[in-house]
């Protein structure tokens, strides 16, 4: 079976996509956060748990990347995208 090839006119406004769910360890968290965003919420469970957050949490860049990829990979990756012509 061929993978559906996404074109702009395919996308219906206030349509949802289901693009999956991603487990993510603490070690990945930790990871993630010592090469790109080093705060200690993302880099210590202790200091985690002191702060809003009760615990340790991953870093809204490491959110957006694995955003990106499972998006890529639900339909981006199989569209006839070439690049954004910009944001409204």
């Amino acid at each position: 079976m061929t993978a559906k090839t996404w074109a702009f006119e395919d996308f219906v406004e206030g349509a949802s996509l289901n693009l999956g769910s991603k487990d993510v360890s603490a070690a990945e968290i930790i990871e993630f956060a010592s090469e790109f965003d080093a705060q200690p919420m993302h880099l210590d469970e202790d200091a985690g748990k002191a702060s809003i957050l009760g615990g340790l949490s991953a870093s809204g860049w490491h959110t957006c990347a694995m955003f990106m990829r499972m998006l890529c990979d639900a339909f981006l990756l199989d569209s006839t995208s070439q690049g954004s012509p910009g944001i409204d």
